[in-house]
């Protein structure tokens, strides 16, 4: 499961949409509290609509355990995004379904653009890694492969402002961001690897590239905060 989420806040409580299988999805329980009714009501509805909501997707139920021993398992849904429109549509039109109608919208925007991101990301990652990989068999160094592999992402992080441990949550215009930086870096690999120089050139000319993109781009990006 990609642990890629997108946030977005109402009234009564923030919508978390998950990806899985490269798909949004919200928790059942969420649209619960967004509507302000009971989960056991929700999910007798998605019951009692199912094969209507298996027209628009899968309908994917699971189950969690209660950390209580004698507690029953809690049985919930992953709605896409058409079956949580479906839902809320059934709904009674009060303020707070409108609001989760708004916060539904942002939530799986923001979810695609994060998966957009993702596959954006990933690419330009393997090739700037694959081309110093093809240079450091070329060319003797007296530490490890690891540490340049390692020193590359470490520069990249800097260059933006990104805090260490925070790859995983980063926004998307900040992973957008990442992704050019891997690629400006795979070009300075890549031109090393054509005209015979080694290693150390090819980071010194990766990082002053990097550098001077990252200048261009970081006042447009979200402050980032430490990851603990």
């Amino acid at each position: 499961m990609n642990k890629t989420t997108s946030k977005s806040s109402t009234n009564q409580s923030i919508i978390v949409a998950k990806v899985k299988s490269n798909e949004p999805r919200i928790d059942s329980r969420l649209i619960a509290v967004g509507l302000g009714v009971t989960h056991i009501h929700l999910v007798e509805q998605v019951d009692n609509y199912k094969v209507r909501l298996s027209t628009l997707g899968l309908v994917r139920f699971e189950t969690e355990k209660v950390k209580a021993k004698m507690g029953r398992p809690v049985r919930f849904v992953y709605l896409n995004e058409n079956q949580c429109y479906a839902l809320v549509t059934l709904s009674k039109n009060t303020e707070r379904a409108v609001d989760l109608k708004f916060a539904l919208v942002k939530a799986f925007s923001e979810a695609r653009e994060a998966i957009a991101a993702n596959i954006d990301y990933l690419p330009g990652y393997r090739e700037a890694h694959d081309n110093l990989a093809q240079l450091l068999r070329l060319n003797e160094s007296s530490v490890p492969d690891r540490v340049h592999h390692v020193n590359l992402e470490r520069m990249i992080n800097a260059g933006l402002g990104i805090p260490p441990g925070s790859r995983q949550h980063l926004p998307p215009s900040t992973r957008s961001a990442v992704a050019i930086a891997e690629r400006i870096a795979s070009v300075a690999y890549e031109d090393a690897l054509k005209t015979g120089q080694n290693h150390k050139i090819a980071y010194q000319r990766a990082k002053i590239d990097v550098l001077k993109y990252a200048a261009t781009v970081i006042p447009s990006l979200p402050i980032l905060a430490c990851s603990a």
